[in-house]
């Protein structure tokens, strides 16, 4: 994100980025997409000069910390012809930036010359929504990806424009792959690359339940769950799991709180911390400790940004309906299923949670379920739907802006700084 001094209107001109996962076919994330927004006051999603908005882009970019993206992965951002000629990719690193270009652009010579200037740097060239034109098939050798949108390409055309791809040596990215059905199709067709699936519902396994390790830690979930403290029972209940209790106990003892005497106990300890800061602090540790390893990396970094995303909004307006507590831990749950691979209402019945909480994660139309929307439009750079939704919770367009840069940035300092310092940071 960047934002510019005021202009001669007295106005904000405001940018910020939304990023999209790309996944391999190990389920393993490959690279960002980066998607932009720009306008006056960031209250609509109108662009007014594309290659402004993409030196904004690689400008943010720059300006974000290093693990945003992740050290090795791919970005993937969408250069216009001029910001290219203009030298603006130069601004990002090479080995990690992946210049977008459109398959008509490639028929500007000028154009060609200076993306084959930067692949000699060390950049990479992705075509976008490439369709097979014949006039632009001698052109694409200087692209390291092409990207198909499963969803507008007639299936009858995919495998032809694979093989394409395949003979020069190019990998395929399947875009728009927004269910089970649709990722199973792209694998089989070839694709190695995939994005879209993991913001979907994944298919659930006949029988799955929940194991009795991910049991003993939603009966942890409900015991804080109640609105009247019991520091009695979740005390015990806390003193049956070893793990947790040396990490509280470990946690409690750091220099970070000072309290002047050890702590000796359970209760004690969960006293003395308070019992919003324990709900916070145990929410995020159960979640990380009931989620497979191998789902951890994305989707848990997605769960717990969603939770502060939800959270600093609600602090920033005076919502009865919405309050910060309840925000957090809608956007924390929002991904057990494809994190779990359970279907929702069986997980929601472990939890101790508000009926409209659950209606929510669970799919039922409702005031709560409006506020995923907004994140899955946010996530998608799905601008005017993110208007709509913003506007029909009657929210600020820029703290909700402002918001989703701040959740990312704070997300990416929980994983970065590992367990002790996300400890810290979550109840802060």
């Amino acid at each position: 994100m960047t934002q510019a001094s005021d202009n001669s209107d007295g106005c904000y001109l405001m940018s910020f980025l939304a990023r999209q996962p790309i996944f391999d076919s190990q389920n393993k994330v490959w690279g960002y997409e980066l998607l932009f927004r720009s306008s006056q006051e960031a209250d609509t999603a109108n662009i007014a000069d594309g290659n402004l908005a993409t030196m904004d882009v690689a400008a943010g970019s720059t300006n974000a910390p290093e693990d945003f993206f992740g050290s090795n992965k791919k970005i993937l951002i969408n250069f216009g012809q001029r910001s290219i000629l203009d030298d603006v990719p130069y601004a990002l690193p090479p080995a990690q930036t992946m210049i977008q270009v459109t398959e008509e652009s490639l028929m500007d010579d000028q154009l060609m010359e200076a993306l084959k200037g930067l692949v000699r740097d060390g950049y990479s060239v992705a075509v976008e929504d490439y369709s097979g034109r014949e006039d632009c098939a001698k052109r694409l050798s200087l692209a390291q990806t092409l990207i198909i949108d499963v969803l507008k390409t007639p299936a009858d055309k995919i495998p032809a424009l694979l093989e394409n791809a395949k003979s020069l040596g190019i990998q395929a990215l399947a875009k728009k792959v927004e269910d089970m059905e649709s990722y199973a199709q792209a694998k089989q067709w070839g694709f190695t690359l995939f994005q879209g699936f993991f913001f979907k519902r994944p298919e659930l396994v006949s029988g799955r339940r929940l194991t009795s390790h991910q049991h003993s830690r939603f009966n942890l979930l409900k015991a804080i769950e109640n609105q009247d403290p019991d520091f009695e029972t979740l005390a015990k209940e806390i003193q049956t799991d070893v793990s947790i209790s040396y990490r509280l106990l470990f946690y409690l003892n750091s220099a970070a709180f000072a309290f002047s005497q050890p702590i000796k106990s359970i209760k004690q300890a969960i006293v003395l911390m308070g019992w919003k800061q324990l709900q916070n602090w145990l929410r995020v540790v159960i979640l990380s400790d009931i989620v497979p390893t191998n789902k951890h990396s994305e989707l848990f970094f997605i769960a717990v940004q969603r939770g502060k995303f939800l959270e600093l909004i609600a602090r920033s307006h005076e919502l009865p309906k919405a309050p910060p507590e309840s925000m957090f831990l809608l956007g924390l749950f929002s991904l057990l299923e494809p994190m779990l691979e359970i279907p929702m209402r069986e997980i929601v019945d472990n939890l101790s949670l508000d009926s409209d909480l659950k209606n929510a994660l669970a799919g039922d139309p409702c005031y709560h379920g409006k506020w995923l929307d907004l994140i899955r439009a946010h996530e998608k750079g799905h601008w005017e739907q993110l208007d709509a939704a913003t506007d029909e919770l009657h929210l600020n367009r820029l703290v909700v802006a402002v918001s989703y840069y701040k959740s990312v940035l704070w997300a990416n300092t929980f994983f970065k700084h590992g367990t002790s310092q996300a400890d810290r940071d979550v109840t802060s």
